[in-house]
């Protein structure tokens, strides 16, 4: 099993962009990934800004850093608006940015979480053609129960995409086993949900027995949160993404792949 990408999720403006560029240098496959939804992140707004200012380093960054991997996961409204085949205003700069040295997009892989109504009424034939225009990009579609209808419906077409196992949706929850490739290794296909980097090297002992010698990728959003101390309106604490956690994540990949070489 060859790991491609290293993911950290949903890093906001609470975090710097040095955080993000240590991590990115400890080692070429870290992805930084940042959550885009309408509303807390719409244009005007401080994680807005700390997107986009962050985009604008990684493309004046010198020739070495053009290889840095830096990823959208879009969710909501602006999900089902480009499932239909429109890019939302506030994503079209964003989706287009380009590195000065290299002309790649600074935005490598685009996630669609696509939300339930969306799944429920998807039409491939919509998506596709946003998929083709951005063909220098790389599209990933969660994969589970809710939406494998909707992604069998897409990988009809021909279109070029990626898959995300992620049983829980985002809700960071362990599967009971993770899922077996469900197509062929043009598709990359990565494993999300409960991952934490104290137990990230036990998952990959048993992703590996279902992935077997295919290329995947690894990807963490709630295992790399820390409480703040405060609480949402419904009694649940308030959770941030952590940098010192994303960094152990990081090693303890790094070193599951050593002892399996």
């Amino acid at each position: 099993m060859n790991i491609r990408y290293i993911t950290c999720s949903d890093p906001r403006n609470h975090n710097t962009h040095d955080e993000m560029f240590d991590l990115w240098k400890m080692d070429p496959r870290v992805e930084i990934a940042v959550q885009m939804h309408q509303g807390k992140v719409s244009p005007d707004t401080a994680r807005y800004d700390w997107v986009k200012q962050l985009i604008d380093k990684l493309q004046n960054y010198p020739f070495v850093y053009r290889n840095w991997n830096f990823a959208i996961h879009v969710n909501c409204n602006w999900c089902d608006d480009i499932c239909n085949g429109k890019i939302p205003d506030a994503l079209k700069p964003l989706f287009r940015a380009r590195h000065e040295s290299t002309g790649k997009h600074v935005v490598g892989r685009i996630q669609l979480n696509l939300p339930q109504k969306t799944a429920d009424n998807f039409n491939p034939q919509k998506l596709k053609p946003v998929i083709d225009f951005y063909n220098d990009q790389d599209f990933i579609i969660q994969y589970n129960n809710r939406t494998k209808n909707a992604v069998d419906a897409l990988h009809k077409t021909g279109a070029k995409f990626q898959l995300l196992f992620d049983e829980s949706g985002g809700r960071s929850e362990s599967p009971e086993s993770w899922q077996k490739p469900v197509y062929g290794p043009e598709h990359l296909q990565g494993y999300a949900g409960g991952l934490k980097p104290e137990t990230v090297g036990t998952e990959l002992d048993k992703i590996v027995k279902v992935a077997r010698n295919r290329d995947i990728w690894v990807d963490i959003e709630g295992g790399v949160q820390k409480p703040t101390g405060e609480l949402k309106p419904d009694g649940k604490p308030i959770k941030l993404f952590y940098a010192p956690f994303a960094a152990e994540y990081i090693r303890n990949v790094l070193a599951w792949e050593q002892k399996h070489r």
